[in-house]
């Protein structure tokens, strides 16, 4: 096993993780004036605010779009500068933080699966999950796998994923109890099909993969096949 350059412990689940649903920050609508948004961004503290259509989410307003316009005018002369980047409320921790550096945005918006406003995630918080640890800067896609106590090998996941020309950068333990242990993977690969079907015979579950997984893809149409067959 090669050397790994970090290794660091940690202990929260995703249930922890939705306790991070800030519902203290508002929404703006689309009618609503220019200066009561500039007065939100007034202290610097967040980049983007999420704004709506009554119910309907329409995007993300950054606090540099506003300051040409006058304070009177209505946000509807922006609505061409919104920004659409959000998640949903079971979305994982992995994917949140994903979107959040992809957007360049210091918070995201939580939508329910009917669309509507759940509050935000904010990046301070999520990385304060992390403390000091440097995983988050390590090279790598993340990939979280999980198994029973009994079976779990941390040194097992670096084999298998370095035997199928995988690399790993650092690991993150992120739940450890009697009934799972659950780890963050620093990988970088460009066979990751190949690295999540060999985990999988070693009996370890993904959580979260970086890429689109063959496997449940195919599960699903093997379902979606036999459906169609029992329905003729």
């Amino acid at each position: 096993m090669s050397q790994i350059s970090v290794i660091c412990n940690m202990n929260f689940s995703q249930v922890a993780f939705q306790e991070l649903l800030n519902q203290r920050i508002p929404v703006f609508r689309i009618d609503d004036r220019v200066e009561e948004v500039k007065e939100f961004f007034e202290d610097g503290r967040f980049s983007h605010v999420a704004i709506y259509d009554d119910q309907r989410f329409l995007g993300n307003l950054s606090s540099y779009a506003l300051y040409p316009l006058e304070n009177d005018e209505s946000l509807y002369s922006l609505i061409d500068e919104l920004q659409s980047f959000w998640v949903g409320e079971t979305a994982h921790w992995v994917s949140v933080f994903d979107q959040l550096l992809k957007s360049g945005a210091d918070l995201i918006p939580v939508l329910d699966h009917s669309g509507l406003h759940k509050g935000y995630y904010l990046l301070e918080d999520i990385e304060a999950m992390f403390g000091q640890s440097t995983f988050i800067q390590e090279v790598g896609e993340v990939l979280i796998v999980s198994s029973n106590p009994s079976n779990f090998s941390i040194s097992t996941i670096v084999q298998l994923i370095e035997m199928n020309q995988g690399g790993v950068g650092g690991l993150l333990m992120t739940t450890s109890n009697e009934l799972v242990k659950e780890v963050a993977v620093k990988v970088h690969s460009e066979n990751f099909t190949q690295i999540l079907s060999e985990l999988r015979r070693y009996d370890y579950h993904i959580d979260y993969a970086p890429v689109s997984d063959l496997y449940f893809e195919q599960l699903k149409e093997r379902s979606d096949y036999l459906t169609n067959y029992l329905d003729l």
